[in-house]
């Protein structure tokens, strides 16, 4: 399993949320993909490609299509942290670069502090200059993204 401790991605964006509800209301909605379009920026489809243990997902692989602009890309998974109701995250590669994506969920002022951890790497030299040149935008996405899931979860 890779995680963001075992490697040195050329990007890595951090961002936190304290969201108004239990670890185990947030875990259940963010482990939830067939909920993810709801709070994801851009995500359009999302497809278990082996079988999947609601149990035990880790090592379950994906397909997951999210519009980007005008395009949309398809991008390859697997689940690779599940523990309930404190880490969930997974790593996905799609065209030049992988990441890996990490939600840590702890128990915060009568609600749940969620940090989000996403290592972006890649082979492309391209990629790696215009994810330093725009990585404000990549902040900016995890941060909306989280305000959104923040949104869902406290409404419910």
């Amino acid at each position: 399993m890779i995680t963001p401790s075992s490697r040195r991605p050329h990007m890595q964006e951090l961002a936190r949320i304290q969201i108004d509800a239990s670890p185990e209301a947030v875990f259940d909605l963010l482990a939830d993909n067939t909920r993810r379009g709801e709070w994801a920026e851009g995500m359009e489809t999302f497809d278990y490609t082996s079988d999947f243990d609601p149990d035990n997902p880790v090592g379950t692989t994906f397909t997951q299509r999210i519009r980007e602009g005008g395009r949309i890309t398809e991008y390859h998974g697997e689940i690779t942290t599940y523990d309930p109701p404190n880490a969930y995250g997974s790593q996905v590669t799609g065209g030049s670069y992988s990441m890996v994506v990490e939600y840590h969920l702890t128990p915060a002022n009568g609600g749940t502090q969620v940090v989000n951890l996403c290592d972006v790497d890649s082979s492309s030299r391209f990629v790696r200059i215009m994810g330093f040149l725009f990585g404000w935008f990549t902040r900016y996405l995890g941060r909306k993204q989280l305000r959104k899931l923040k949104e869902l979860v406290e409404a419910a």
